[in-house]
């Protein structure tokens, strides 16, 4: 539970940076309207209700698998949709990822910046 806190506490220092780097709320942003577009056309397209349409397009744009035997793709034009969803939705996934993995990064290594300088040494070079 504790190890789960910190890593909380990290990745919220490391969301934080990112916030203050160019274009990470742009990607995030993109990322955002793309789960808005895909909930919009999954419940408009195949008539379902709001929180089947949301986890279809999460699950979707995750590369996971759908465990709902229900939530089926009837229409053809939505399975083109689906198609052009997952190329764009990827590539948008991906940039906000590398964009928190490279802050992530950052934010550690000023961590332990600020960790040598408090004893008084410096960091080691492999660090």
């Amino acid at each position: 539970m504790l190890s789960a806190l910190m890593m909380f506490a990290r990745v919220a220092r490391a969301l934080r940076y990112a916030a203050h780097e160019e274009a990470f709320l742009t990607a995030l942003g993109a990322g955002l309207t793309l789960v808005i577009v895909g909930t919009l056309s999954y419940a408009l397209g195949e008539g379902w209700n709001v929180v089947d349409a949301l986890y279809f397009a999460v699950a979707t744009l995750t590369t996971t698998s759908v465990a709902d035997p229900d939530l089926v793709l009837n229409e053809g034009w939505m399975k083109v949709f689906t198609v052009f969803y997952l190329l764009i939705g990827i590539g948008v996934l991906v940039e906000i990822l590398r964009r928190l993995g490279l802050a992530f990064v950052v934010v550690q290594a000023q961590e332990r910046a600020a960790k040598a300088a408090k004893k008084g040494g410096k960091p080691a070079a492999d660090e």
